[in-house]
């Protein structure tokens, strides 16, 4: 309490990092493992950050977006660039990515996005990494140029939850 007889709060801020894929679909599976692996190192530590897997659920995971102050979205992306490719995208770039829909559950993560803002629960900040995909076939094993790069991109999803902490 300040001498003046007023009240400080504290506003805590939220961080959701959402790693989206299918398993089964070889590259379409590198946000899930990324978000996996960082699960493992930062869930149940703090109330203001979770890593969650979000497979292909797509609205499904409105209630976890509407907690979140900040969303980090990583998945496999096709933007015709080099295989392996770690892509930063934010702001309506994020948007006309998802328009080069790579599966199913990118137009759900659209949709997410957009049905979020509509009802007035999209985070403030939503940034989204993404690599490049080399196959997306009924396998699996990621491709070679993609499970190269999946520690790059996990590193920097990890520097996201690094500089949200300090």
């Amino acid at each position: 309490m300040f001498a003046s007889g007023f009240y400080y709060r504290t506003y805590v801020m939220n961080l959701l990092v959402l790693g989206i894929g299918n398993l089964v679909m070889n590259d379409d599976a590198a946000g899930v493992h990324v978000a996996q692996e960082l699960a493992k190192k930062y869930n149940n530590k703090q109330d203001d950050l979770l890593v969650l897997d979000g497979g292909t659920l797509g609205l499904d995971l409105l209630g976890y977006i509407d907690w979140a102050d900040k969303l980090v979205l990583i998945d496999a992306i096709d933007l015709n660039m080099e295989p392996g490719t770690v892509v930063k995208l934010e702001g309506d770039d994020i948007d006309v990515a998802f328009d080069n829909k790579l599966s199913a559950h990118q137009m759900g993560m659209k949709d997410m996005l957009l049905t979020s803002e509509l009802i007035g629960q999209r985070p403030a900040e939503v940034v989204f990494y993404g690599i490049q995909s080399s196959s997306i076939q009924m396998d699996m094993e990621l491709s070679e140029p993609v499970k190269k790069n999946l520690p790059k991109l996990t590193d920097h999803v990890e520097q996201e939850i690094i500089s949200f902490l300090s």
